[in-house]
């Protein structure tokens, strides 16, 4: 398990406030965002809720660096629909004429509008997302799955698949530092052999793994449903957090 959500999940008792929310209360703030992000229309209400959702990942000690990294693909998508919009939309006073490719481009004050809504839009709802997805452990995103009737063989699935894709990764990791250590890799030649082999013995290893778990939970008592993921009372402190937060969307909504 690395990066920010080892991280999170890592941080125990001692976790901030914003990582220790209930997780159905981060769920409701998100589709409320979510709406505001959608609804709100102008660029004001995107920019704004970017920039808290970038302040309150700093706030939950998240390090910037994974929140700009997570934020580079959606800030691509966003520059690709802007520059479509540019060349698409034809609407409003004529800003510029460019020659190009042997036609003529003219951008206008509709498509540069246009351009800039969809990709703050994007920004924003991706902010909000990596926001709700680098401050939510595992087990408050499954209790809130569970409180909103999600069914519980797709909660089992995703918390034992959690678990095991990081297994899966150290696994292939050891694997491959044991094969440079005895040469592997040296050529184009040894390279792919000594990937058939990194995945052969993944398969195989995977498999022997997951029959010594199977036991393993058989041993304690497993029937078919894993007790681990167990509703609670949501604590005052996340209804004021709640309140707070659909306060704040709806000054986003307003300034809009």
């Amino acid at each position: 398990m690395s990066g920010a959500h080892h991280f999170i999940d890592a941080q125990g008792d001692s976790r901030r406030l914003l990582v220790a929310l209930d997780g159905r209360i981060k769920l409701v703030l998100l589709v409320a965002a979510l709406i505001v992000n959608l609804t709100a229309g102008g660029l004001r209400a995107p920019l704004l809720l970017f920039f808290t959702a970038s302040c309150l990942v700093a706030a939950a000690g998240v390090p910037m660096r994974a929140f700009a990294r997570r934020m580079a693909v959606p800030a691509l998508i966003a520059l690709v629909a802007l520059v479509t919009q540019l060349f698409w939309v034809q609407q409003g006073t004529e800003l510029l004429r460019l020659p190009l490719l042997g036609w003529e481009w003219s951008l206008t004050s509709g498509a540069l509008l246009r351009g800039l809504e969809l990709a703050v839009r994007i920004l924003g709802g991706m902010g909000v997302l990596l926001f709700f997805a680098l401050t939510t452990p595992l087990p408050e995103l499954l209790r809130a799955a569970r409180f909103f009737r999600c069914p519980p063989v797709l909660v089992e699935l995703a918390m034992i698949m959690y678990r095991y894709i990081f297994l899966l990764l150290e696994e292939g990791v050891r694997i491959r530092n044991a094969q440079k250590s005895r040469l592997g890799f040296t050529s184009l030649r040894a390279g792919v052999r000594s990937s058939g082999i990194l995945g052969g013995m993944l398969i195989l290893r995977t498999f022997d793994r997951a029959e010594r778990n199977f036991a393993a939970m058989l041993c304690r008592g497993y029937q078919g449903a894993l007790t681990g993921v167990t509703l609670r009372p949501v604590p005052k402190r996340d209804w004021l957090a709640l309140t707070l937060g659909l306060l704040l969307l709806l000054a986003i909504f307003a300034l809009r």
